[in-house]
């Protein structure tokens, strides 16, 4: 009789152990689904109000041959054509507070253009703008010939860039942001006969930087080690 009775007390308490282990189970599944349906409304929400980087394409590069030393050194005025995006992400309107433009040659800086507030009051719009560059000395990389013989200069520069920018959108606050970019090697032709055009076969994309996104890049993936950090702990638990 005795034994019958502690028989089934092991039985309950078995069954018992089993309805814990399935809670603690169940408990940890709705957590992770939880966790997991929060992190995609969040990323959800963040791409849906945050901007995009914002793109740079340049366009074309014109030079006019002021002055021309040893055959080897050119002074020229340069103008670079470039588009710079107005309109990102769902009903959200650029507007670019200043542009500075830094010529780079063999890592050495050649000259600065600057436009202070030109798109302030108003994004810019879908035409090309002009960095203007004056009276810059450079020399030659290599040469280029054309059928009549006369021999251009050709010469390879990097064009980086800073911005400040503000996003606007209906449903949000405004958003500043300031760009960091960079557009590469870039081709200018120069030739002792006067003006001459390099228009790309193809808009030349550039590599922009921007700290809005960076930021919430950061915030996401810091609530994304949150969100899996309880999930590590509950599993060990549940070990």
């Amino acid at each position: 009789m005795k034994n019958n009775k502690e028989q089934s007390l092991y039985t309950i308490d078995l069954d018992d152990s089993s309805l814990n282990q399935a809670y603690a189970t169940a408990t940890t599944l709705f957590a992770i689904l939880g966790e997991w349906m929060i992190l995609i409304l969040t990323c959800s929400i963040a791409l849906f109000f945050i901007p995009l980087t914002p793109s740079f394409t340049l366009h074309s590069t014109t030079s006019t041959v002021l002055n021309v030393t040893n055959g080897k050194t050119f002074t020229a005025n340069l103008g670079v054509e470039f588009l710079a995006e107005y309109s990102n992400t769902i009903g959200s309107t650029i507007h670019y507070d200043s542009l500075h433009f830094f010529l780079f040659h063999r890592q050495e800086n050649l000259s600065t253009f600057s436009i202070s507030k030109l798109f302030y009051n108003k994004p810019v719009d879908a035409s090309t703008q002009e960095a203007k560059f004056r009276n810059v000395s450079m020399t030659i990389d290599g040469w280029k010939f054309h059928g009549i013989g006369e021999a251009c200069g050709l010469v390879f520069l990097d064009l980086r860039f800073s911005a400040n920018a503000r996003y606007i959108q209906p449903m949000w606050p405004v958003l500043k942001d300031k760009l960091e970019g960079h557009c590469g090697e870039m081709k200018v032709e120069m030739c002792d006969s006067g003006s001459s055009v390099v228009v790309n076969p193809l808009l030349a994309s550039c590599d922009v930087y921007s700290d809005l996104v960076t930021n919430v890049r950061i915030a996401l993936f810091g609530m994304l080690i949150f969100l899996l950090v309880p999930y590590d702990f509950s599993v060990k638990f549940c070990k």
